[in-house]
């Protein structure tokens, strides 16, 4: 992650305030604030998460930024002189594609995108920067990457880049979903999702909580099922996702629906859900997994239904067994899909040993 950082000096030059650091992991993106020193810098993120990770570095190398969380980068006022976008290796490259699009839109005229590459000879910055803004500059290839740089010129009409899929449920109408990049499962219904909801046991007049909602395909088919009397909340710390959720909650006539942008399930009600369902990334940080299960036990009504979807059962059963003392493992679509309820107190250290269907 230092490379990012490591390939200022190489454009530093060019840098002119006010700046935009979009995106980027927390570190970069907080080390390039500290290293850009200029007043009205802005650190943009996607998700609660992230920014509110960004912040404590701030604080950590003692620089000073405004943070912003928004679902899109042109979503900010365009009065920026220079945006500087570190792109870790590993990062997506729909969401990169994106962000340079997005990017012309919140420069002024004239302004400068300059993306930061961890990849030592990149070979696609350069066609998307050129795609967008006509030409592009780079730095030679090095072990700390690449650096890229375009000028933006007159308006342009906004592109979203956005993907659109069908799903349902076996007794369940289609339904056409939204996806955009940097959400979860973009361009298509994941397997896991998929294998989750065809074995949730969901009823008319239930209230649901889609756990980390991604786009919302999870609560909407879902929604199917609860009726007009029943309801869906969506949460989710990504804001994109969110929005996303919004949109494509309304296109098919969700029932109820509720939308709440949280890192630590914060806003929610407690003993307010019937059935709630969960598909953490299966590869990210057990934190995430570790609140998705131990959060959701007091926002079940007694005799509520949990649902999590895994590719890592021997990691999460224990942890289920910590919060709910006893689980039913189900086996589908080469997923284990984890089923609890609230039936009374709290379990004791220990735990039953888990059913599998």
């Amino acid at each position: 992650m230092k490379h990012l950082t490591d390939l200022f000096p190489a454009v530093a030059a060019r840098v002119k305030p006010p700046v935009c650091v979009a995106l980027g992991p927390p570190w970069p993106a907080a080390n390039l604030a500290e290293a850009v020193a200029a007043p009205g810098t802005v650190c943009y993120q996607q998700d609660l998460h992230q920014a509110t990770r960004v912040r404590e570095c701030l604080a950590e190398v003692g620089a000073e930024a405004e943070v912003v969380a928004k679902p899109d980068l042109w979503d900010l006022e365009p009065v920026f002189e220079t945006v500087l976008f570190p792109a870790a290796a590993t990062a997506d490259r729909d969401l990169k594609i994106d962000v340079v699009e997005q990017a012309y839109h919140v420069l002024k005229p004239g302004g400068l995108l300059i993306s930061l590459s961890g990849y030592e000879r990149d070979s696609q910055f350069a066609k998307w920067h050129k795609k967008v803004f006509g030409k592009c500059g780079e730095t030679p290839a090095s072990k700390a990457g690449m650096a890229f740089w375009s000028v933006r010129g007159e308006d342009q009409k906004r592109r979203r880049h956005e993907i659109t899929f069908h799903a349902k449920l076996p007794d369940g109408p289609p339904m056409e979903f939204a996806s955009r990049p940097g959400t979860f499962s973009y361009g298509r219904f994941d397997n896991g999702s998929r294998a989750m909801v065809e074995l949730a046991d969901v009823r008319p007049g239930d209230s649901v909580l889609d756990l980390g909602c991604g786009n919302g395909a999870v609560g909407c088919l879902l929604g199917g099922k609860v009726g007009p009397a029943g309801s869906v909340t969506f949460v989710d710390s990504n804001l994109r996702a969110v929005a996303l959720a919004e949109e494509n909650a309304a296109a098919n006539g969700c029932p109820n629906p509720k939308f709440v942008a949280a890192t630590r399930l914060e806003g929610l009600p407690r003993k307010g859900f019937d059935v709630i369902v969960a598909n953490p990334p299966y590869y990210a940080k057990s934190e995430i997994t570790q609140l998705f299960v131990q959060g959701s036990r007091e926002l079940l009504k007694p005799g509520g239904r949990y649902y999590i979807v895994t590719k890592m059962p021997t990691a999460v059963v224990p942890l289920i067994f910590q919060t709910f003392g006893d689980c039913v493992v189900h086996e589908n679509r080469g997923y284990a899909v984890v089923t609890a309820g609230v039936f009374g107190p709290p379990p004791l250290a220990g735990g039953m040993i888990p059913r599998v269907r």
